[in-house]
């Protein structure tokens, strides 16, 4: 961000908290008195989320990493005018010591990478026009974009600085109880690494659309159809169109018995300038069974095919963190060779309002069937109030010797939000 746009944005922040701490002696002029699109300006909402953690990182062969970081998104929501509104939000990521980890962008110093590099900037700023006649809404301009369960599109919101996308999105009904249909374009793709580092690591320069088709009136099940169209101009070998289905349902046979399922299929091509020629396969089906009292159990197998090694099919604006272990081994989906997830989960039901996971993977490449090793992830959290929530969560990847190094994560954090 150049510094006249920094100027020009502080002076925009500070006229809007102005505004808003001005609120209640704005109320007393008459309504008529107040020009009708400045209502919702001084009428909007603040919004402040912060987040403090202890990430500690420890990879054979490389030295522990600890990172003491909080991240801190201030922001403001203006109220609607005509179905117009907009939002702006500054973020900030500071940490205590930032020789103490390898945060992904500064040049390796021999620690594991704890991916949180300390920086400045506005997180998301855009449009909102909503007609409810017409059930539409469109959103132009840097916003959060998660689609189903952040498999192929996500904030990454699990790493301090959120992934955020510069686009345009349509949403709409078309007059059809049950139905949304989503289409949407991407001229750029902030990253959790911002625009420093390897090329590989850059904010994408993007020509990419997204399809989205969803139904939810079937009492057992919510089929969704998409296409996802990637085209990046500086991170080619991830320029790819995907097509698939996904089903989600739940089914309750008996009084505080509930089984609820996943399903996802894809199918990925090269497209744009990717110098690979490839098609791939995606695959999850997930189960889970839960009885009231007790909590839930699950089973589930995720595959990321591969074309005879020659590549893999990616996701390179999901969520990664959330699939494939917690020690966040495989975010290039296995590599070449591609990977298969086979996972079972535990999620009991616990006291003091606590809500816990423990789940096992074990891993093994798509192509040759290699052993990958496996891995153990638990998280324990809990909320206070609806505005602050404390977590622990530790993982543990044993490697196999096919594979990445042995490595274990633990994370310690609090949140607040507003």
């Amino acid at each position: 961000m150049t510094r006249d746009s920094t100027r020009v944005l502080s002076r925009l922040l500070l006229g809007l908290a102005t505004a808003w701490l001005g609120f209640p002696a704005a109320t007393a002029v008459a309504e008529e008195e107040t020009p009708g699109w400045l209502v919702p300006l001084i009428g909007g909402k603040v919004h402040l989320d912060a987040r403090a953690r202890l990430e500690i990182a420890d990879f054979d062969t490389l030295e522990q990493s600890e990172a003491a970081t909080i991240r801190t998104r201030l922001g403001y929501e203006t109220g609607a005018w005509q179905g117009i509104s907009g939002f702006v939000e500054m973020e900030n990521i500071a940490a205590l010591s930032d020789d103490a980890y390898f945060d992904g962008v500064a040049s390796p110093n021999g620690k594991s990478i704890i991916a949180d590099p300390e920086g400045t900037e506005l997180n998301r700023v855009f449009l909102k026009v909503e007609r409810e006649e017409f059930d539409t809404r469109f959103v132009g301009g840097r916003q959060r974009v998660k689609l189903d369960d952040d498999r192929f599109i996500g904030n990454v919101g699990w790493r301090q600085n959120e992934q955020t996308l510069d686009a345009v999105r349509l949403d709409t009904s078309l007059g059809i109880d049950g139905l949304s249909v989503l289409y949407g374009y991407v001229w750029d793709v902030h990253r959790i690494f911002g625009d420093e580092g390897p090329p590989n690591r850059r904010d994408f320069d993007s020509d990419s659309h997204m399809v989205r088709v969803a139904y939810t009136k079937f009492s057992f099940a919510k089929p969704v159809l998409f296409g996802y169209f990637f085209d990046f101009d500086n991170s080619v070998g991830n320029s790819a169109n995907s097509f698939g289905v996904r089903v989600t349902g739940d089914v309750a046979p008996l009084e505080k018995w509930k089984f609820s399922y996943q399903l996802s299929y894809a199918r990925q091509v090269d497209a744009a300038d990717n110098p690979v020629d490839y098609e791939a396969n995606y695959y999850l089906i997930d189960g889970k069974l839960g009885y009231a009292p007790l909590g839930a159990i699950g089973i589930g197998y995720e595959e990321l095919g591969s074309d005879d090694g020659i590549a893999v099919f990616t996701t390179p604006l999901a969520t990664a963190h959330k699939f494939n272990g917690y020690a966040d081994v495989f975010l290039n989906n296995g590599g070449p060779r591609g990977l298969r997830d086979l996972y079972v989960y535990v999620a009991p039901k616990l006291p003091f309002g606590l809500k816990g996971k423990l789940a096992y993977h074990r891993f093994e490449s798509d192509q040759g069937d290699n052993d990958l090793g496996d891995e153990i992830d638990a998280v324990l959290s809990r909320g206070f109030t609806k505005h602050v929530n404390v977590l622990a969560k530790y993982a543990y990847y044993d490697s196999s010797g096919n594979a990445p190094l042995d490595r274990w994560r633990f994370w310690l954090q609090t949140e607040l939000k507003f």
